[in-house]
């Protein structure tokens, strides 16, 4: 069972502790879909919350379509899939009898004067068009989120060799106005928002995250009093890192977050910091400022990069999603 650690003397809320560790857990499949998660009073003997405020944050997180409440059961992880709209839960089962179709369709053809070349160019324009209107994939964030949005970007594109677009949330609807079909990817954060955007012919399909074993372990093992520094391109990783990890350890470390674009900050972090974790996308710009100040730091830290955002299997269940597309 994942683990819930809440610091009652951490400057964050104790409520909020609890609901970033649920929503982190649930993301990264720590929970997987409809398994039951701890009930309130596993919780309260967990965390030490109230059962109400317990209560409160589940009913947040189903608002958020993360879980589903069945009265007299429990609660349990949303199926993602079953709050998005996916093209074969759209559509009919195929005829038992496609060939009586077919042939149908192009009888049909003939009598209305066609000849057999027409007719086969008319079926391969038409089901060339449908594979490119169903090949569009778009990566969708809001756009204070675009920095998670890059990174799920460069790690799908290396993994899977298809043209990938990165809109905004707040441009989506504007955006599919424009296609007939598409394949829209985002996180489980925003597969509401998203679900409540898209039309019924286009396809949602969430990713999960990867679950930052060896980070939490190697956070785990920081001798107290260590200072951690914290960049990323996502102020909403930034601010779920900075909770999980206040829950871990509490004020035994100190921690300090930054953009690599906030140079100021960045080199405020870097002459303090022992560690430094950083998403792949401000890995060059960490370095490159090491380098710079390099002449002036007492000691170097160490960085530590996180590879991965989405998980191995997300990835590989994506590339099959795609292809059925």
């Amino acid at each position: 069972m994942f683990s819930f650690h809440i610091q009652p003397d951490s400057e964050i809320p104790a409520s909020q502790q609890l609901l970033d560790q649920l929503q982190f857990a649930i993301a990264s499949h720590q929970f997987r879909r409809d398994q039951r998660l701890p009930s309130l009073r596993q919780l309260e003997m967990m965390t030490g919350l109230h059962r109400n405020t317990i209560s409160k944050i589940y009913r947040e997180l189903e608002v958020l379509g993360l879980v589903k409440l069945i009265p007299g059961s429990g609660v349990y992880v949303q199926d993602q899939r079953q709050s998005s709209t996916t093209p074969s839960e759209t559509t009919q089962e195929p005829s038992p009898q496609p060939q009586a179709i077919f042939d149908d369709a192009i009888q049909r053809l003939l009598e209305a004067g066609y000849s057999l070349p027409q007719i086969q160019q008319l079926f391969t324009k038409a089901i060339d068009w449908r594979l490119a209107c169903a090949a569009q994939v778009m990566i969708t964030v809001p756009q204070r989120e675009l920095g998670a949005g890059q990174w799920i970007l460069q790690e799908i594109s290396q993994a899977i060799a298809i043209p990938i677009q990165l809109v905004p949330l707040e441009a989506l609807a504007e955006r599919l106005e424009q296609v007939t079909a598409a394949t829209l990817v985002t996180t489980p954060y925003f597969v509401q928002a998203v679900a409540a955007i898209a039309p019924p012919n286009i396809q949602i399909i969430p990713v999960t995250l990867h679950d930052y074993g060896p980070e939490l372990a190697h956070i785990k093992a920081l001798p107290p009093n260590h200072c951690l520094g914290l960049v990323s391109l996502s102020p909403g990783i930034l601010h779920a890192a900075r909770t999980i990890i206040h829950s871990l350890r509490g004020t035994e470390l100190t921690l300090i977050t930054s953009t690599p674009t906030d140079l100021p900050r960045l080199q405020a972090l870097i002459r303090r910091s022992h560690m430094i974790l950083c998403d792949r996308l401000s890995l060059e710009t960490v370095q490159q400022q090491i380098s710079r100040l390099q002449p002036s730091l007492s000691q170097r830290p160490k960085v530590f990069p996180c590879n991965n955002y989405i998980s191995e299997t997300s990835l590989q269940s994506l590339h099959q999603a795609l292809q059925k597309s």
